[in-house]
């Protein structure tokens, strides 16, 4: 009797985890992941001299792409943040995607974005997925940037 209990209840498991086999994570299907690792090292075409460092993750779902934007080390006075194209490693790329940055001050840490998400066309997306984009994180110090990482497809 008791050996049969437990196959009973072994089989009530089992029929409810193949009754919720399509999404027992929550992740969306088809949802990409990309990540940054920023800092001074590689800004382009000149690197920077900073110990300002931050990790960049942007999530693509269709066409939404979501960001957050940690600065893990301070920073100084962040005045803009961007997904760039990627053009040669020596040379800054058009922006394509603008984070809604929030104004900073003297030493800030902690995520340093707004905005965290817009619609954005398919060209962009191939931009990613070819792993020829980057974030980029602008201070008062370096407007042309300060922090930089290439996004990576995870």
């Amino acid at each position: 009797m008791r050996v049969s209990r437990v196959f009973t209840v072994l089989a009530v498991v089992v029929a409810a985890g193949v009754a919720c086999k399509d999404n027992v994570t929550g992740i969306p299907a088809g949802l990409e992941v990309f990540t940054a690792t920023l800092n001074g090292a590689n800004e382009a075409p000149t690197p920077v001299t900073t110990t300002a460092t931050g990790a960049a993750i942007v999530t693509v779902l269709g066409n939404l792409v979501t960001w957050k934007v940690d600065i893990l080390t301070p920073i100084d006075s962040i005045i803009a943040g961007h997904i760039h194209r990627r053009a040669a490693d020596s040379v800054a790329g058009n922006v394509r995607v603008d984070f809604l940055v929030a104004a900073t001050g003297p030493g800030f840490t902690g995520t340093a974005t707004l905005g965290s998400q817009a619609n954005v066309a398919d060209s962009v997306l191939a931009l990613m997925r070819q792993g020829r984009s980057y974030v980029n994180i602008h201070t008062k110090a370096h407007t042309g940037g300060e922090i930089r990482g290439t996004l990576v497809k995870q």
